[in-house]
């Protein structure tokens, strides 16, 4: 959910500024205008959505084609979340708090994730450096996708 707000963005009609007689004003002495700006509030969704724009803002300024760019996205993104389940997994096998039993439970359902999410994106990598030989991307166009996507 966006959440905006506009406050005083339309300051209003305010008399002219007098001028002294040594040509100086000064701005701290005229506090009944009120601050100008746009205050924006971004909700969970819309805070990660801007992040992500940002993690991929030079996916989207290369000069590859619009199926590549969204490949590369999708690469990230699985990256992304492989990262969080191995950060995952170390955090559980540090925790001498749990049972044993449970935790070997815990670790083993954790490291099939992390196994699945590799192999997954290894073969998006993998159908992603196909497809660029298909599309008939020039040299340059390939190493600038393998530079995006490491």
């Amino acid at each position: 959910m966006l959440n905006l707000s506009i406050q005083n963005a339309v300051p209003a009609a305010t008399p002219p500024a007098s001028v002294s007689d040594d040509n100086t004003s000064d701005p701290k002495k005229d506090s009944s205008k009120a601050p100008v700006g746009i205050h924006v509030d971004l909700s969970p969704l819309g805070l990660q959505k801007s992040k992500k724009a940002e993690r991929d803002k030079d996916i989207d300024e290369s000069e590859l084609p619009d199926s590549v760019k969204q490949s590369l996205k999708a690469i990230r993104d699985k990256q992304e979340e492989l990262e969080k389940k191995q950060q995952e997994l170390q955090q559980l096998m540090s925790n001498s708090s749990m049972p044993p039993e449970e935790k070997q439970e815990k670790v083993k359902a954790l490291q099939a994730e992390v196994s699945s999410l590799s192999r997954g994106l290894v073969d998006s990598k993998n159908n992603l450096v196909s497809s660029m030989q298909d599309q008939g991307l020039t040299e340059q166009q390939i190493q600038t996708a393998m530079a995006l996507m490491n």
